[in-house]
């Protein structure tokens, strides 16, 4: 608002006179800005109540129902208590920094009567939730055994909650083989008995690293189902490949030799694996490491079983 640099003083009038005149002229200057703002409808509602009170209060006899937008407005200018509050409790009560909340203040609603009707209880609907399909749950408990070995029960919870088509991509395969591999096995061998294809998670397998986990794995995974021969060979041939990865350090070599040797032994004993078909990679990878027991001991083993076809 410009204030205006015309100043009604007439020097034959009193100052007192004059005072007045400048003090009416200002109100009007001030009701007019205001009346001005109203018509604006981006005006914050603190704002357009307080201006609707202020021009209510200057001239009570002018009609401003055309510059309301709701009912607060209206009351305000009719001078109506608004659910039970003065208009300047109202006003004064107002926090000009939750601008928005005088936005949510309605007339109060009509009541009806409520009109009931007889329902048959053969067409009353219940809510059905199946909880053990909900994959929120499943995610909230599939990121915990990435980090930590879960409980029993809590692994039964995943299995249960687990669906097809639910998957797992690689890095949660690896790190749920390495904190809990009963549960991987378990989680294979209810897709393979669902009838899906376990292909992807056996890729999985053939290419993650070779720990005690994963052998323990692929051996409780093998009791539970039958696995493709060529996976197995795969497997086999990708383990006896990481001992010579590691042979700069000889206390891990034999280490892994040792558990590697044990493994498929065990296999060959539960008559899974048929050496046969990788003859020349045992025989090499036993002769390599014959200082150690375990490799000599399996040696034996695959020279009897492919002795025995």
């Amino acid at each position: 608002m410009q204030a205006n640099t015309k100043v009604p003083v007439d020097i034959h009038k009193t100052l007192e006179d004059n005072f007045k005149a400048i003090k009416e002229q200002g109100v009007n200057e001030i009701c007019n800005f205001m009346l001005s703002s109203l018509r604006d409808q981006d005006l914050p509602q603190h704002i357009r109540l307080q201006y609707l009170y202020n021009v209510h209060q200057i001239n009570q006899k002018m009609s401003l129902t055309e510059l309301c937008n709701n009912q607060l407005e209206l009351n305000i200018v009719n001078n109506i208590k608004y659910y039970g509050q003065d208009l300047d409790q109202l006003l004064n009560q107002m926090d000009t920094s939750l601008t928005a909340s005088c936005e949510y203040l309605r007339p109060i609603p009509q009541i009806l009567t409520p009109q009931w009707e007889d329902i048959s209880p053969q067409f009353t609907i219940q809510p059905i939730w199946d909880y053990n399909i909900n994959p929120f749950l499943f995610r909230f408990f599939l990121t915990q055994a990435q980090s930590s070995k879960l409980p029993p029960q809590d692994q039964q919870m995943i299995l249960t909650l687990f669906k097809p088509e639910y998957k797992i991509d690689n890095d949660q395969f690896n790190n749920l083989v390495e904190h809990n591999p009963q549960l991987v096995s378990d989680i294979i061998t209810k897709l393979h008995q669902s009838g899906v294809n376990v292909h992807e998670y056996l890729n999985y397998l053939i290419n993650i690293k070779v720990t005690i986990q994963t052998l323990e794995l692929v051996n409780q995974l093998t009791k539970n189902i039958t696995l493709p021969d060529e996976f197995l060979n795969m497997f086999i041939t990708r383990c006896i490949e990481t001992c010579e990865e590691v042979k700069q350090n000889q206390q891990q070599l034999t280490r892994q030799v040792r558990l590697l040797s044990v493994f498929i032994k065990t296999l060959i004993k539960q008559k899974t694996f048929n050496p046969k078909r990788i003859y020349v990679e045992l025989q090499g990878f036993c002769l390599e490491f014959s200082s150690i027991q375990e490799a000599t001991q399996l040696f034996k083993a695959v020279k009897n079983a492919v002795q025995e076809q």
